[in-house]
């Protein structure tokens, strides 16, 4: 009887202590919306932003960056280095690493992890998202990084890595750096199909605790490292929720904690609720229409350069330009949280953009009247107006399930039948208009660009188009393409914007393609998170430094 009651007696307390510590224990986690899966987390191949910015907390490179608004520009700083000493002639880089980081098996991280992770981005078999992308180094045939030349392992702890020319900058060596001894047992081809691209071991704030398909990515708090501390946020966990208008119920109702790309029309609601703070950043991604400065299947076929029939003309491309009424499509569409473009330097870079150049103005009146000085007129009495016979019609291709696109495509159909053009919209599965975009497949489109930090335009404006794809409008100008080989090579500090403003006039000037607006980045986030920091470089950047309430 007394074995019983002793019984009947621990059990309540026994219920009773741990429901006192569910009640007090606090859940300091953020929970961050998606709207989709991710196919990896090995730097090696991610691609787009969730990919990148889940993958950069568990991995850290070499180098850090900070954004500076005041300049409009990022100001980078030692990180997985502890310290970093150039050279004079800036051929060579002296790195000494910290002696503080291990990887989450508990193995110390060496300087030969260092070179594993830049001989593996740079092989060929491998093609990792970096690969050709190393032209200060030393390289072989093949563009693999020759590591005899350019990797000198002092220590453990120290290496140097030396640079063919003296153009290198630290963006040169900000990669992610991977653990060689979890690569070494898989063949290099086997990269892609390895098990590490979803069971990642880092040296980042954070590793993945675990992984739910099309439910949830949860990162937890690494303890080893360096950047850790007792009062950082414990638990990330990226929520994945397709659809947009549930992302924002979830946001009003806590059940996500902050999310990002909010579309302008909801701006005003999210203003209004009690428990959310909006912040509007101003945009490093611009909408543009395309138009084919080049014959792309003379191009395509036989790989001549002959203008296009109806596009080839910068008179003509500028007469386009001013027959769009961007601000409505800003005004109505978009709420008005965008810019409109005149070029592809972004308001973010202050230092860089050219604010003595004006956008053309929307005048449907004077680019008729340049039209018909370049000899575009009604000659049959049809509304088309034509020239030797060709008439100014055309298809105007966009990625379909995009309003924003569709939206503005229908704007400039009208504008554009009112100056005497006959336009057509054609909707494109993504991938297909995407392939035949950079197939140099399409005369006119709408698509858009994110501008890269720190800035880089070779890219998008220079003329090889064997190499730069997305040189998609097949635009060439000499001056430019003089310019921007300068700016690789490298420029005196106080006279590199003066290359960029003088970048901006020429292509100003061209009007290779129409620049539309500057899209204003529109995030939100529960007030219970404190010490965010939300710029050009993200939301989730250094979120090992935000405290809970």
């Amino acid at each position: 009887m007394k074995n019983k009651l002793i019984t009947v007696i621990i059990i309540p307390l026994f219920l009773l202590f741990f429901s006192c510590q569910r009640n007090t224990e606090k859940i300091n986690r953020v929970v961050i919306g998606i709207s989709s899966d991710v196919e990896t987390l090995n730097p090696l191949y991610t691609m787009n932003l969730n990919e990148g910015r889940i993958s950069e907390l568990i991995y850290l490179g070499l180098v850090g960056h900070r954004w500076d608004d005041e300049e409009g520009n990022i100001k980078s700083y030692p990180l997985l280095a502890e310290k970093l000493k150039w050279s004079d002639d800036r051929k060579s880089l002296e790195i000494k690493l910290r002696d503080d980081i291990k990887w989450t098996d508990g193995k110390k991280l060496t300087s030969t992890d260092v070179l594993f992770s830049f001989d593996v981005y740079s092989d060929p078999v491998v093609q990792s998202r970096f690969y050709d992308m190393f032209d200060n180094f030393y390289l072989e045939e093949n563009k693999h990084i020759d590591l005899s030349k350019s990797f000198e392992i002092i220590s453990e702890d120290s290496l140097v890595i030396h640079f063919a020319n003296g153009n290198a900058k630290l963006f040169d060596i900000d990669m992610p750096v991977l653990p060689e001894h979890k690569f070494a047992g898989i063949a290099r081809k086997d990269f892609g199909t390895s098990s590490l691209n979803f069971e990642p071991v880092g040296n980042g704030p954070y590793k993945l605790k675990n992984w739910s398909r099309n439910e949830k990515i949860v990162l937890e708090k690494n303890p080893q490292s360096f950047l850790s501390s007792d009062n950082m946020i414990d638990v990330l966990i990226f929520k994945i929720v397709p659809d947009y208008n549930s992302r924002i119920i979830q946001i009003k109702k806590g059940g996500i904690d902050l999310l990002d790309d909010i579309r302008p029309e909801d701006l005003e609601g999210m203003k209004a609720a009690e428990n959310l703070k909006t912040v509007i950043t101003k945009g490093r991604s611009y909408d543009y229409v395309g138009w084919s400065n080049i014959d792309q299947k003379l191009w395509r076929e036989k790989k001549l350069i002959k203008p296009h029939k109806l596009f080839g003309n910068a008179n003509v491309r500028r007469a386009l330009t001013m027959a769009i009424d961007r601000k409505l499509i800003i005004d109505e569409f978009l709420n008005g949280a965008a810019e409109i473009a005149f070029g592809p330097v972004s308001p973010i870079f202050k230092k860089f953009i050219n604010r003595n150049i004006s956008p053309f103005e929307y005048n449907p009146g004077k680019a008729k009247s340049i039209l018909e000085s370049e000899g575009w007129i009604d000659r049959n009495g049809n509304g088309t107006v034509d020239k030797n016979g060709v008439e100014f019609s055309f298809t105007l291709f966009i990625p379909g399930n995009n309003p924003r696109r569709q939206y503005t495509a229908n704007i400039i159909k009208e504008n554009l039948k009112e100056i005497g053009i006959e336009v057509s919209v054609e909707k494109q599965e993504p991938n297909v208009f995407f392939n035949n975009m950079f197939g140099k497949k399409l005369e006119a489109w709408i698509a858009g660009w994110v501008v890269p930090i720190p800035i880089d335009l070779k890219p998008y404006w220079y003329s090889d188009f064997n190499t730069y794809f997305a040189n998609s409008a097949g635009y060439r100008n000499e001056k430019v393409d003089r310019l921007l080989l300068e700016l690789e090579k490298g420029v005196e500090k106080e006279k590199e914007a003066g290359y960029y403003y003088k970048i901006q006039e020429q292509i100003h000037k061209d009007q290779p393609v129409t620049f539309l607006f500057w899209i204003d980045n529109i995030s939100v986030y529960s007030k219970k998170i404190k010490n965010i920091s939300i710029d050009p470089l993200g939301t989730v950047q250094r979120c090992w430094e935000w405290r809970l309430n």
